[in-house]
């Protein structure tokens, strides 16, 4: 399936082979890590008049795209982060995601949380992370993936690693390669180019913290 015989990592080919593609049909929820993912990793601080030290992040737009064409695909979609910020909830919650869990530095209880409530299996769920704390959940979900600047353990663990950096559209590209292989692209495609595509209705969005993880 990858580049190097045996080995799960290292898929950097735009072609689809026939495993990953049969490993992203079966999709029904994508889950994303967000520093690193969603940003290029840069933790960026400033001091507030006030003495407050106050945190900025930036999105791509081209992922905010990407949490619509699920939802226009019938996929839902989740966030699971170690950090507990405002900025990242407001961003999930105005893109008009399902899921956010927020504070997990161990992940595989989210995981199992979000396949309870939708009564989906581990392999029907798509996962993209870059570091260490990922790799149990890289382990248990059929559609592992990271990015180029992962750290290696990761790379080995991911059925696909992605051409695009993290915040430069990784997750677009991991969504873009789902609603490909389930046939769903065309017909949204066809919808833009005649002016009919909208924002699909916005579900209610379950958020759930731990207090494990980092402010």
């Amino acid at each position: 399936m990858c580049s190097r015989p045996g080995e799960r990592g290292f898929c950097y080919n735009r072609i689809m082979n026939e495993e990953l593609a049969a490993r992203a049909r079966r999709i029904k929820m994508v889950l994303n890590d967000v520093d690193g993912i969603w940003t290029d990793g840069k933790l960026n601080f400033f001091l507030t008049p006030d003495g407050k030290v106050e945190e900025i992040k930036s999105f791509n737009a081209l992922d905010g795209i990407a949490v619509m064409l699920l939802r226009s695909a019938h996929i839902k979609s989740g966030v699971i982060t170690g950090r507990r910020h405002g900025t990242t909830l407001s961003r999930a919650r105005n893109l008009g995601m399902d899921y956010f869990y927020q504070g997990f530095l161990t992940k595989l209880g989210p995981l199992e949380d979000v396949l309870k409530r939708e009564n989906i299996s581990a392999e029907e769920v798509a996962f993209i992370g870059d570091d260490l704390t990922d790799l149990p959940l890289l382990e248990q979900v059929g559609l592992a993936v990271t990015v180029p600047n992962a750290v290696q353990e990761v790379k080995d663990a991911a059925h696909y690693v992605t051409l695009r950096e993290g915040g430069a559209g990784a997750y677009r590209e991991l969504v873009d390669l789902i609603v490909q292989a389930q046939g769903k692209m065309s017909g949204i495609l066809t919808d833009v180019r005649h002016s009919r595509w909208t924002r699909p209705p916005a579900p209610e969005m379950q958020i759930i913290t731990s207090e494990e993880g980092i402010n």
